[in-house]
């Protein structure tokens, strides 16, 4: 997720929460065997968040994310 999309739709402490959330799935892939549950949650995650840019840099419709009404902590 680029910096200007994330902004544009959230303020910045969800943009530091959803960046966190990133930064953690990352590490779990990285800790993890590919086989292990945590980690393919983790690389689904990874890929939920890197498919809102795509290849040429244009960016998918977010509406969907800024729709998303957060219930807890992750």
């Amino acid at each position: 997720m680029t910096t200007q999309v994330v902004h544009g739709v959230f303020g910045p402490k969800q943009v530091r929460q959803l960046k966190e959330v990133y930064e953690r799935a990352r590490v779990v892939e990285a800790n993890y065997p590919e086989s292990h549950i945590a980690s393919k949650a983790a690389k689904r995650l990874i890929e939920a968040f890197e498919a809102v840019i795509q290849a040429d840099g244009t960016v998918l419709d977010v509406q969907w994310l800024s729709e998303a009404n957060p219930q807890g902590n992750a």
